[in-house]
């Protein structure tokens, strides 16, 4: 605790892995290494052909008889490493976002149609079953004019939490006089319907 420096720690992540960037010198020395190994080749190449006889005779020998000569046999060729350069890399990555976007955008679409199927079978069954209600019972039950069970009881249940709020157990016999009255009209609903 504050007997020793904290040390700071940046870390920097690279994105471009396979991308080697060099400056301009740089690219000038390998531009003139490469014109010196061209003048060197068409040097060779001048040099081979004013000695034409002699070197024919050792190619000869030198190559093989099936036939498989390669088109730049003896001469160095210089082969360009293939790099993806960060706009390349950046249209990959937008690519794989947009297939990526438009399969989320399907899979969303279809979770939406199979919900408002869902919704709209729940809506019918729901109509279906207040009509079936209705029909059996051959009244409409208005919620507004129905009359709350137990009126009194629950009245007196509010008055006595009221009047002690932090002695509800003195209201526990009015709250069993409620509860009763509720599973005697509970009863009663379900005995008439049978």
């Amino acid at each position: 605790m504050g007997s020793g420096q904290s040390a700071r720690k940046l870390t920097i992540d690279n994105e471009e892995l396979g991308v080697i960037t060099i400056s301009e010198s740089v690219a000038k020395r390998l531009a003139q290494t490469i014109n010196n190994t061209n003048a060197n080749v068409t040097n060779e190449v001048r040099s081979a052909t004013l000695t034409k006889p002699s070197t024919e005779k050792i190619v000869t020998s030198q190559l093989p008889q099936s036939g498989d000569i390669p088109v730049n046999a003896g001469y160095p060729t210089y082969h360009q490493q293939l790099t993806l350069s960060a706009l390349q890399i950046q249209q990959q990555n937008e690519q794989e976002f947009s297939e990526q976007d438009n399969y989320w955008q399907k899979r969303l679409e279809n979770l939406q149609q199979k919900y408002s199927e869902i919704n709209d079978i729940i809506n019918t069954e729901h109509k279906k079953a207040t009509e079936q209600l209705y029909m059996n019972d051959k009244k409409v039950v208005n919620i507004q004019d129905a009359v709350q069970p137990c009126q009194s009881s629950s009245e007196k249940v509010f008055n006595c939490y009221e009047s002690h709020p932090k002695e509800i157990l003195k209201c526990d016999t009015l709250v069993k006089e409620f509860f009763n009255c509720v599973d005697q009209r509970r009863a009663h609903v379900i005995a008439a319907r049978c």
